[in-house]
């Protein structure tokens, strides 16, 4: 185990989180812990855009630490400017805070980040099979190797990338900085990535907690643990089914699985827990891919739709700061909006094009539900009172929730969602300026394969609330104990209303009418009508609801979309791709949520107090216990996963390692030193190997492990992004190469740029041995030959 570079990387991840402590404190001002759960993804925004605008000139190490420069000077000029950190009595209680406030999230990001190096440590291998490592890692190997970006493309020599590689580049210039190699730097930026999105939900959901008064060390480690361990409800729902005599047991667990029976979860339930396997949970609704954060990082791909969480909570941050700002804060709330949100925003879209449109569709909710006028951004426009939002803890109409709701004025709300609209659209045209190399060279060179799509199949009640259900219930007993004393329900008359609202759904065949509309409808009403708090109907003081609830709104309103809206591409049929990248964003928004909410559900007093009759036991005892039960049935997945994940023979080496390549030499012996050889080459000289068709399986490993181009590599997923006939035509060259005439291939040779060509098993097994050999043909000799592999050099002045 190299235990040393862990703790290089632990003291380089602090070290970053430290020195971008005053920036994250000038942007989190009212945070309890001033932004130190959020001073790690701060710095890595900086240190990344900074280092991908400098690295279109010239890319390096010294990149890394122009990036880190431009870092400590942002901070130092916060310093110098920020009264609050300096020296006077104040000042050094302020800079106490923020220490202690630093010294918890170390701990938090500590304990998570040594629980995934521990994860990677006994399963590092990076190999193709269920998952995109072969891809990732690709990537941050031609990172590494670029002298300027964008990194040319591993699977396709000639070309860069054309695929989202902001998330690599943070790993590529951590690696820069640490001096350390890519197969070691590969698991390390991922537990980092890990530990950042943890941290960043613990601090999240207790600023929430803490402005509703409510504990913010609950709610932030429920928020931890529900982003971080938490998983579905697959493994409780099938243990609880088999629980029951197996007579009955299977009929349940058939007529549950019915309408899942084509996903690997309604094979996990039909069979019992005995036959349970990590990847099962993952997929739930039909044709869809619905992973959560431990599944991910357990399966261990440096992929954009994980690396990305931290950075999506970033956003949900600064969002939450600027809710937090107050009506009259006009220069900050315009700082934070026009300034700060669209570097944010358009780095994520550099790491994960899918989080995009969620980050822009946060901070309209935001802008939308937060104090003041959001057409006050604007210079030259004046506040409109009949704008203004309840956030504040005022009624709009100085009454009740329901007279308020009545009252808002429709030419107000259209003001309103107009301004929230144009604020936006101004965060999405400097956003998109911000990452406009990667826009205009990248995104839309390979955006023909996409259009948008309608009506896909639904997913079913079943589906829905087994990948949803923990926090739907969550919300939903949050939600309806404040909805009743705001909008004074009757339960008898709400009963039929939900029966018939079920019933609607089912006629439609959309059970997300009846499952998630009604919170994100509820959700809504309350954030404009009661917000933080008022006077309800009777008189008395109503608890209201705070960002958590716009949280909840976002993934309520995603989980919605995706139910009608969906992308085509070229990556998958239907809505694949689609549920795949939303889930993920939708599981981070409302885990943290849900930590806040349960943390206020939990808390001695609430909405309104109640007892169980007959039995005695009241509100917060009932909601202390139903916390256990999700704790402990979201927590069964982890459990039964890392008990076979580290007693299992996986891709390892039989000691602990963090070392990704390590498997190579036990698992494709015959080719290691091949790859080794190779990767030693200085530069980016192109190679030729035979293409791969084969996905997910062992193909073009020589580009894939070295980052040095091959002419064409995984020929689907190149595909997919320069059109799957252009694909097939380039793997058609590529065969010329190795079968043609010596006049055809030594032409093809001259096109790719081809210095090495590489002879190996799959060559063997799909090529005759008599056209393998190419030292036969002037200017190619043996460079390097063991274990029945040869590399041949190609000098092209020679041919």
């Amino acid at each position: 185990m190299e235990y040393a570079l862990v703790l290089l990387w632990f003291a380089v991840f602090q070290a970053l989180a430290f020195v971008a402590l005053p920036l994250a404190a000038r942007l989190f001002p009212r945070f309890p812990d001033r932004g130190a759960a959020f001073a790690l993804p701060v710095a890595l925004v900086v240190v990344t855009t900074v280092g991908y605008w400098v690295g279109h000139v010239a890319f390096g190490r010294w990149t890394a630490v122009v990036g880190v420069a431009a870092l400590a000077g942002l901070s130092g000029l916060v310093l110098w400017t920020d009264r609050s950190l300096g020296r006077d009595g104040d000042a050094r209680s302020e800079n106490l805070l923020l220490a202690r406030a630093y010294a918890e999230t170390m701990i938090v990001f500590a304990v998570a980040f040594a629980f995934l190096v521990a994860v990677r440590s006994v399963d590092p291998g990076i190999y193709p099979g269920g998952g995109e490592k072969f891809l990732d890692f690709g990537i941050l190997k031609s990172l590494l190797r670029a002298d300027a970006l964008p990194p040319g493309d591993m699977w396709w020599a000639g070309d860069h990338v054309l695929y989202y590689y902001g998330g690599h580049l943070a790993a590529g210039l951590l690696a820069h900085l640490t001096g350390t190699e890519a197969q070691f730097a590969y698991n390390l930026a991922l537990s980092g990535f890990y530990a950042a999105l943890v941290t960043a939900a613990y601090g999240l959901a207790g600023a929430m907690a803490d402005a509703r008064g409510t504990s913010r060390r609950t709610a932030g480690t429920l928020g931890a643990f529900f982003v971080g361990f938490a998983a579905n409800l697959v493994i409780a729902v099938t243990g609880v089914i088999w629980l029951l005599p197996d007579s009955t047991a299977q009929g349940v667990a058939d007529w549950v699985a019915k309408p899942i029976a084509e996903s690997s979860s309604g094979e996990l339930v039909t069979r019992g827990l005995d036959s349970f396997g990590y990847w099962g949970p993952s997929r739930v609704i039909p044709e869809t891919i619905n992973e959560f954060p431990l599944f991910s990082f357990l399966n261990g791909d440096l992929h954009a739709h994980m690396v990305s969480t931290p950075f999506l909570l970033l956003v949900a941050a600064l969002g939450y700061s600027y809710y937090r700002s107050g009506p009259g804060a006009v220069r900050r709330r315009r700082v934070l909006a026009f300034g700060v949100l669209p570097v944010v925003v358009g780095f994520i879209g550099l790491v994960n094009v899918w989080s995009f449109p969620t980050g822009l569709g946060v901070v309209w909710l935001a802008v939308l539900f937060s104090p003041g006028d959001p057409m006050a951004l604007f210079p030259g426009v004046s506040a409109d009172s009949s704008a203004e939002t309840v956030a504040d803890g005022r009624g709009a109409n100085g009454g009740g929730a329901a007279a308020d709701l009545a009252g808002l004025s429709l030419r107000g709300e259209t003001r309103r969602i107009a301004g929230a609209f144009a604020a936006t659209g101004v965060v999405a045209v400097v956003a998109i300026a911000w990452a406009a190399p990667f826009v205009f060279g990248i995104l839309l060179r390979s955006a023909g394969n996409r259009s948008i799509a309608v009506l896909p199949d639904p997913a079913s009640a079943v589906g829905l609330l087994l990948v949803h259900g923990t926090f739907l219930a969550v919300f939903a007993a949050y939600l309806w104990p404040r909805a009743r004393a705001a909008f004074d329900v009757d339960p008898a008359r709400f009963g039929v209303l939900a029966a018939a609202l079920a019933g609607f759904a089912w006629l439609l065949n959309y059970p997300v009418v009846a499952l998630v509309v009604p919170l994100l409808v509820v959700g809504w009403l309350l954030l404009r009508t009661v917000g933080d708090g008022g006077t309800v109907a009777d008189g008395t003081d109503a608890e209201g609801v705070g960002y958590e609830t716009v949280l909840l709104v976002a993934g309520a309103g995603l989980v919605t979309l995706v139910e009608f809206v969906y992308v085509q591409d070229s990556a998958a049929t239907g809505r694949f791709n689609t549920v795949f990248k939303v889930y993920m964003q939708v599981w981070v928004l409302w885990a943290t949520a849900a930590g806040t909410a349960l943390a206020s559900s939990v808390a001695p007093s609430g909405p309104s107090e109640w007892t169980l009759p007959g039995v005695g036991i009241d509100r917060s005892e009932v909601m202390v216990g139903f916390a256990a039960v999700l704790v402990v049935s979201t927590g069964l997945y982890g459990a039964m996963a890392l008990g076979g994940h580290f007693t299992a023979d996986q891709h390892r080496t039989d000691d602990p390692t963090l070392d990704g390549k390590a498997f190579v030499e036990d698992y494709h012996p015959d080719e290691a030193a091949a790859i080794a050889w190779l990767d030693d080459r200085e530069g980016q000289p192109h190679i030729v190997s035979p293409p791969g068709h084969d996905v997910y399986a062992w193909s073009s490993p020589a580009s894939s492990l070295t980052g040095l181009p091959t002419v064409v590599g995984w020929v689907y997923h190149e595909g997919i992004y320069r059109g799957h006939d252009t694909a097939e035509a380039r793997a058609e060259e590529v065969d010329v190469v190795y079968t043609g005439s010596w006049a055809d291939r030594a032409e093809r040779l001259r096109r790719y740029d081809v210095e090495y060509v590489y002879v190996g098993p799959q060559a063997r097994e799909r090529y005759d041995d008599e056209d393998l050999r190419f030292s036969q043909y002037p200017g190619v000799e043996v460079a390097f030959r063991e274990d029945g592999v040869v590399v041949y050099r190609v000098h092209q002045s020679k041919l």
